[in-house]
């Protein structure tokens, strides 16, 4: 093989494919490529003083290659170049010095050694050149340089369809192209010129590249417009038009931001691509809904990526491939072309535009904005929501044209937002936040003057006019302390409570929502009534006057008033006020006695008052009082001590209990002068009392007072009984003391024995003679016992069933009352149906005493009721009751002749239960027609009945007095016989499809006529005669709707005509969006479990109809589904999947099905985990040709699911088996023909593994025994001369020697 050979299959591309040898011509391609790369390092080494004339010579040496490195790494030195080496060793060290630096930058270079370059390969300087180029020229990428450009070019100038760098570009009418997109009217007759002056429009175009974006001639015209020209010097020169800030780059980023109408604008095809934004804003600006933009990049792209599909752009990379912070711009910038040959579309959000001011929006009134919407859309597609912190008022829409007034009136304050929706979408402005305030100029203060030190003062704040806000108050006292108030809410009222510390103006500051209202701050003066001080006031004498002095000098601002009594009557008296806050108060006492002073400042009683004084005269001294004699323990008990007018005079009181000890007594005065004493004796017995007045005994002195103690007497309980059975029960009151022990039963109406069982102890019965509670009073000296009264409950045994009925339709609630006299006693009923099985029965005490019983039959049968009231049946149980079901009565085999000929039917009873039946027949006139009932079967009847007139006959049943549902029933009777139609035709058909209905002469002679007609067409129709005088009537509509049908027989319609069939066609039925909306990746509608699922249709052209749907799981279940058909001539079928697998949805309209149903759809569970599959296998890496490469996929631990696998390379796609291993384990494998880089995509419900897509390095087989070895040196030779040994490895596959 010739080192041209080499360099034709190895040199010419990356991949290591290149362009066919053709006899003599092989070397005109290499030349053109020579000069291409040459003319390449020449620019790079511009400015160094360098230049490269031979290219297989000029970098053996290093020192070229060195100063290019360094150019293309922008760096000022890689390393010690020997800037004039001299000998092969210093070649070889400035070579390795290159190929470090350019290995250090990760390049591979794969067999490419320093001896090559110094030793003058050509195929391997290419080969270098080449990766060179790759790297710092076209761009680092993962991804065929080829197919990227490819790819740009197909999208910018579609019109040329470009596939290739080599014989698309030969007539250089592409290249054209190719500059009028980078600056349109550059080339705007591109498509004009010829292509047979290939030469000269390579030249032109070439030019026009140069002067107009500075692109250097790489490549020279003549090699361009040459047949030769291969890929790599075709791609180098073209990378010009495409790299970063290039002319193609920057007419792509000015094309892509025209059509980007959603989003900021786009600066670049790189790393700002990552995160979704800019590609789901582009797709919007289409038309398409991506969602809101999610915190998952991936995710972001991929939704993107699958509106772009639906738009007709197939995407070049992955989500996660443009989700990578180092993507290459030629990908995103290739696919990003594609979408700017679309027009941009406004969204439903931004087909209204909102016209308003929300700065001053108050609580009650009303708030007013403006509506503009497109021409496309219609009022009906809007509608608006205002929603605030507790409330969601109403908002109206007045439409005039295109515009509406919307308005409404805010309840609270508060932060709102509105929010427009056209078509359920909000618009782009929205939601709108505005706050709502208050009216502060109606936000009142109840202002308070004076207010007492100490003393709780309420504040009031009335909002009422004005909406509740924020109420803040805040009082600065005289010394300039300010303090917070708590506000309470209540009632459109804020109150807050304010105590005064100290004396003086206080001044009080209301804030609403942050503001001084109307009049803040108020003044409140703050006084202390403590602080008053009198002095002067002491006892006097009868008609003699008296005065003293109140100082209130350090109490603060305020008036004093005084009240003097004395015997209940008010002394009138004199205030005069002084200076320096003392007042003088002036009386007179009118008789002798106590007089009591009350004294006020500003109306507040100040400490000290009321203040007594005595006023004497002289009288005699008595006692009174229930004190004196009977008296009961541990409480407080009085007697009076009267002066007589007596004025004054030292009283006293003795007390002397059973054991000697002394009793304390504490005398007071009450309002009458009456000095009232209280004594509190803790021990039974007689005690000895004695009042004295100066040191002396009144008379009547002592006393003897005799004490009790209730508390110590014990009472048995008292048992519940029976009405005329004695109750008993016992009392002790041998510890109580002295006095009388009364007994009474329910208010003394029930006589009662005491029997004396011992010396204070006591037996007691009665016997009760009415049901219920027994009340038992206790007093002892009038005294009731702490424990009385005492209750127990009398039972009556006896009780009685009422209203109870003997006919029970099912599913009907019944009731009947249980009656007793004794109200407490326990109450049971039992319920059975015929079956055996109890019925609920609901158990209800009424406010008479008596028991309700509900219940419900659900069955037709004989029941019995059984009643127990205290455990024992009542007299009369178990009752029964019949219980019927109209619903089970069959009404069937109906049949007539003519006039005055038998018709009749069938009524079957037997399944409905035992009631009383009616059957009666009314003929057209209304008169009863006699009907004959005859029993066939038990509880089955034949009907029938003789008709005298012609006409619908109504037939109408009663069972249990209950009219049957169908009832009445019709039966026409005609003439004897008549022509007659029937059939399907008649009520319903399909669009496009036969319907057909028959027409029966009935014996009568003629023919029909027949008239189908549309809701805007006549429907063609066929009359077809058949044996019997029957005729076959076959129409097809052309469209939906409600359709007329006038059948006549000689020239009158028939029975029943016009008749009007529902015409639908079920496939103008359609899901909005698209079915390809709902599916997965295998064409499947994607359902989670426990996830509600909505699939809307548009129905409006489907004619007069419903859907219907049914939803089955993978158990056959069906699972619950309805569809909400609220919105004219659209439905939507919801419903929520409960278990994961398969699923079929069948979608009929009006019973016939859709297009396609039934529908297959699969549930994936409500959590995965995918972070949790397990990779492993040599498969994941790599594989050999023609060998079975495996991998294994562990899913058991990221919950149900499937995986998918997908191994794709540039020049083919490898088919991957998955076979399971159960336990959500799977084998893959799969067999690959071509050599090369592959990308393997594995994905779990959709959602792409951690790690995909894995790079696969597939390398050819490799077969030792066909290398070749050949030449004179393997027979021998001299020292020092060389030898010629020549190795083949081209059949021996990929290898190193």
């Amino acid at each position: 093989m010739s080192e041209v050979d080499i360099i034709g299959n190895q040199a010419r591309s990356k991949e290591g494919r290149g362009l066919s040898v053709r006899g003599g011509d092989s070397d005109k391609w290499i030349t053109i490529q020579k000069n291409t790369f040459q003319n390449w390092i020449n620019l790079q080494l511009h400015g160094s003083g360098l230049t490269v004339e031979n290219l297989q010579e000029d970098l053996c040496d290093g020192v070229k290659l060195c100063t290019l490195v360094s150019a293309l790494q922008q760096k000022p030195s890689i390393g010690r170049v020997i800037k004039k080496p001299n000998n092969p060793h210093q070649f070889l060290e400035n070579v390795t010095l290159a190929l470090n630096a350019i290995a250090a930058d990760n390049i591979r270079l794969v067999n490419i050694g320093s001896e090559d370059i110094v030793n003058g390969s050509l195929k391997l300087i290419l080969g270098l050149i080449w990766h060179l180029i790759l790297r710092y020229q076209i761009g680092k990428t993962k991804f065929p340089p080829k197919k990227l450009m490819l790819a740009w070019l197909k999208a910018v100038v579609p019109d040329c369809q470009i596939t290739n760098f080599t014989s698309d570009w030969n007539d250089g009418v592409n290249l054209h192209a190719v500059i009028d997109y980078c600056q349109p009217g550059l080339c705007p007759d591109w498509r004009q010129l010829s292509r047979q002056n290939r030469l000269d429009n390579c030249r032109n175009a070439m030019m026009i590249a140069q002067d107009k974006f500075d692109i250097p001639l790489v490549v020279r015209p003549e090699d361009l417009a040459s047949p030769h020209l291969d890929d790599l010097s075709g791609m180098t020169y073209l990378s010009y038009f495409m790299n970063v800030d290039s002319p193609g780059y920057l007419a792509t980023l000015r094309n892509v931001n025209a059509i980007n109408t959603q989003g900021g604008r786009i600066d670049d095809f790189s790393s700002s691509w990552n995160d979704g934004t800019h590609l789901c804003n582009l797709v919007k600006s289409l038309g398409q809904n991506p969602g809101s933009i999610s915190p998952n990049h991936v995710d972001n792209i991929q939704t993107g990526i699958d509106c772009g599909r639906r738009l007709g752009v197939e995407p070049i990379l992955s989500a996660k491939e443009m989700a990578d912070p180092e993507v290459e711009h030629l990908g995103i910038m290739a696919y990003a072309a594609y979408f700017t040959h679309l027009k941009p579309v406004k969204s439903l959000a931004d087909k209204a535009i909102i016209d308003g001011n929300f700065s001053n929006v108050y609580v009650g009134q009303e708030k007013t904005f403006r509506l503009n919407i497109d021409d496309d859309v219609s009022a009906g597609d809007f509608r608006a929501e205002v929603i605030g912190p507790d409330s969601i008022p109403p908002v109206r829409l007045n439409w005039s044209g295109r515009t509406a007034t919307g308005s409404f009136t805010p309840s609270e304050m508060g932060q709102h937002r509105l929010n427009v929706y056209c078509v359920n979408e909000p618009l782009a402005s929205c939601p709108i936040p505005f706050k709502v305030s208050s009216d502060r100029s109606k936000v009142t203060f109840h202002p308070v003057d004076r207010c007492p030190v100490g003393v709780i003062t309420e504040l009031k704040v009335d909002t009422s006019s004005a909406g509740q806000g924020d109420i803040r108050m805040e009082v600065e006292t005289p010394n300039g302390h300010t303090m917070n108030l708590p506000v309470v809410y209540r009632q459109s009222m804020y109150t807050a409570n304010f105590t005064p510390a100290e004396v003086g103006d206080h001044r009080i500051f209301v804030h609403y929502d942050n503001e001084q209202i109307v009049g803040s701050p108020f003044v409140a003066k703050a006084f202390d009534p403590s602080k008053v001080n009198v002095y002067g006031l002491e006892g006097g004498s009868v008609g003699r006057a008296l005065s003293f002095t109140a100082d209130s000098q350090s109490a603060g601002e305020g008036e004093v008033s005084v009240v003097v009594a004395h015997n209940g009557v008010t002394i009138p008296s004199q205030v005069i006020t002084r200076q320096n806050g003392k007042h003088n108060i002036d009386f007179t006492p009118q008789g002798a006695g106590v007089y009591r002073v009350q004294m006020y400042y500003n109306n507040v009683e100040i400490r000290g008052s009321p203040y007594t004084l005595e006023i004497v005269d002289s009288s005699m001294v008595s006692v009174s009082g229930d004190g004196l004699s009977l008296v009961p323990v541990n409480k407080t008990a009085s007697f009076n001590v009267h002066t007589r007018g007596a004025g004054g005079g030292n009283v006293s009181v003795d007390i002397t209990s059973p054991n000697g000890d002394t009793v304390p007594c504490d005398l007071s005065s009450d309002s009458g002068g009456v000095l009232v004493a209280e004594y509190f004796p803790t021990v039974v017995g007689d005690h000895t009392l004695r009042v004295l007045c100066n040191g002396t005994e009144i008379a009547d002195s002592p006393y003897i007072v005799k004490t009790y103690d209730t508390s110590a007497i014990t009472v048995t309980d008292l048992p519940d009984g029976y009405v005329s059975q004695p109750i008993i029960f016992s009392i002790d009151v041998s510890q109580a003391g002295e006095g009388q022990l009364q007994i009474m039963v329910n208010n003394g109406n029930l006589p009662n024995d005491v029997e004396m069982v011992q010396s204070g102890v006591y037996r007691i019965s009665f016997v009760p003679v009415e049901p219920g509670v027994q009340t038992v009073d206790i007093s002892f000296n009038d005294e009731a016992l702490p424990m009385s009264p005492l209750t127990c409950n009398a039972v009556d045994l006896r009780a009685s069933i009422m209203e109870i009925p003997t006919l029970q339709p099912v599913e009907t609630q019944s009731t009947f009352l249980i009656r007793s006299l004794a109200s407490d006693a326990s109450v049971a009923v039992e319920l059975m149906a015929p079956s055996g099985e109890l019925v609920p029965a609901n158990l209800v005490r009424q406010s008479d005493g008596d028991y309700k019983v509900e219940w419900t039959p659900t069955t037709a049968g004989k029941h019995s009721v059984d009643v127990l009231f205290a455990g024992q049946q009542i007299q009369g149980s178990p009752f029964f009751i019949n219980v019927f079901d109209i619903n089970k009565i069959r009404v069937d085999n109906f049949y007539n002749g003519g006039l005055e000929e038998t018709a009749g039917f069938n009524v079957d009873c037997s399944q409905a239960g035992r009631a009383e039946q009616s059957i009666w027949v009314v003929s057209p006139s209304g008169r009863n027609v006699p009907v004959d009932i005859q029993e066939t079967r038990p509880a089955e009847y034949a009907v029938s009945y003789v008709p005298h007139e012609v006409g619908r006959h109504k037939i109408h049943l009663t069972y249990g007095a209950l009219e049957h549902p169908g009832s009445p029933f019709t039966q026409e009777i005609g003439e004897g016989a008549l022509a007659t139609a029937h059939g399907d035709g008649l009520y319903r058909g399909e669009e496009d499809k036969p319907a057909t209905f028959f027409v029966e002469s009935g014996g009568i002679t003629g023919e029909p006529t027949i008239q189908v007609d549309g809701p805007n067409s006549i429907a063609k129709c066929s009359i077809d005669p058949q044996p019997g005088g029957r005729f076959a009537v076959t129409y097809v509509p052309v469209e939906t709707g409600l359709f007329d049908i006038t059948v006549k027989w000689n020239g009158r319609d028939i029975h029943g005509s016009p008749f009007h069939p529902r015409i639908v066609d079920a496939r103008k039925v359609r899901v909005i969006g698209g079915w390809q909306h709902y599916m997965d990746s295998q064409e499947r509608i994607h359902l989670v479990v426990g996830e509600e699922k909505h699939i809307p249709f548009e129905t409006a052209e489907a004619g007069p109809g419903k859907l219907t749907a049914e939803v089955r799981g993978p158990s056959g279940s069906i699972v619950p589904c309805t569809v909400d058909d609220s919105y004219n001539g659209k439905s939507s079928v919801v419903f929520t999947p409960r278990e994961e697998g398969h699923h079929s949805i069948h979608l009929n309209w009006s019973g016939h099905p859709l297009s396609g149903s039934a529908f297959s759809a699969y549930a994936t569970g409500g959590f995965h985990d995918i972070t949790k599959i397990i990779l492993s296998g040599r498969g994941l890496k790599e594989a050999t040709v023609r060998e079975e490469a495996e991998f294994f996929i562990d899913g058991s631990q990221a919950g149900r699911g499937e995986p998918q696998v997908q191994l794709t390379g540039v020049r083919a796609e490898v088919n991957v088996i998955i076979s399971p291993l159960g336990g959500g384990k799977y084998r893959c494998t799969y067999i690959p023909v071509i050599p090369g880089a592959y990308l393997l995509h594995i994905t779990w419900n959709g959602r792409q593994v951690k790690g995909a897509p894995f790079k696969v390095n597939v390398i050819g087989a490799f077969y030792p025994n066909k290398v070749a070895v050949t030449g004179e040196g393997l027979k021998g030779g001299l020292l020092g001369r060389d030898l010629d040994i020549r190795i083949d490895t081209r059949k021996a596959g990929p290898g190193k020697d």
